[in-house]
């Protein structure tokens, strides 16, 4: 089984760019705001958005369970 499919969206982007500090530096927040979302297990959406941009983890595995819906982008209309 992949280890990456296992992890949470935020700790991959964690391992991605290396470090928390390293990841709060690249997106202008405290390292502490990355701890707090590694516990929670999801990020702000704005936060998501930036992520996905810089380390193409999807915007689904970042956001809080309860809202994915409301990020997928909408399919072709009817």
């Amino acid at each position: 089984m992949d280890e990456q499919q296992d992890m949470s969206g935020i700790a991959l982007a964690v391992k991605k760019a290396g470090t928390q500090e390293k990841l709060a530096k690249n997106l202008g927040v405290s390292q502490q705001a990355i701890s707090q979302w590694i516990e929670q297990g999801w990020v702000p959406l704005r936060r998501a958005a930036q992520i996905e941009q810089c380390f193409s983890i999807p915007r689904t595995r970042l956001v809080d369970p309860r809202i994915v819906e409301l990020v997928i982008a909408p399919t072709q209309a009817t």
